[in-house]
């Protein structure tokens, strides 16, 4: 089996998932891992999927055609197996704040620096409870290497979002 990472990018609308897996399975792909997501109004698909050698290169050629009649934008990307998966401990890191602009890189830059993987992040902004003001809110998944020493990161990490009056929670994960 071979795999293709397929991106998706189109104006959201009813079934549109449904059509879009619908040509995958009848092009004789499998899913086998998948992000969707309505991002206000235009819907972003990106897809794992194997098939045997020459159903793969059939749907390489076919899909931009279908993507195309659907209104999406396609990117296709050939999928390198990793040897191994990253090494180190999974924890969880959740921020909330007021909305304002380099909350994402600020944080996920204290985090390169350790050399922290990051293994998914989703961010929203949402209205706050009592006066509606944007909040924003982003939660990762992350694969914290054994040698980084965490009471820095967690430091680190604090002394930004206490620069940007942002809170903070850092905390293991059971599994990512």
């Amino acid at each position: 089996m071979s795999q293709l990472i397929v991106t998706a990018i189109g104006a959201d609308r009813p079934g549109i998932v449904g059509e879009f897996t619908g040509h995958l399975h009848a092009g004789g792909a499998n899913i086998l891992d998948s992000r969707m997501v309505n991002l206000r109004g235009q819907f972003a698909v990106i897809v794992l999927i194997d098939a045997a050698g020459e159903k793969l290169a059939s749907l390489k050629t076919a899909l931009p055609a279908i993507a195309d009649r659907m209104g999406l934008k396609l990117l296709i990307t050939e999928h390198q197996i990793p040897t191994a998966p990253p090494a180190g401990i999974p924890f969880k890191l959740k921020s909330y704040s007021m909305d304002q602009p380099g909350i994402v890189h600020r944080i996920t830059e204290v985090l390169r620096a350790h050399g922290v993987n990051i293994e998914e992040l989703s961010a929203r902004q949402e209205s706050a409870p009592f006066d509606g003001s944007p909040m924003f809110i982003m939660e990762m998944r992350l694969t914290v290497p054994k040698t980084v020493m965490l009471r820095k990161l967690r430091t680190e990490l604090e002394a930004v979002c206490d620069e940007m009056n942002c809170e903070l929670d850092l905390e293991p994960a059971s599994e990512l």
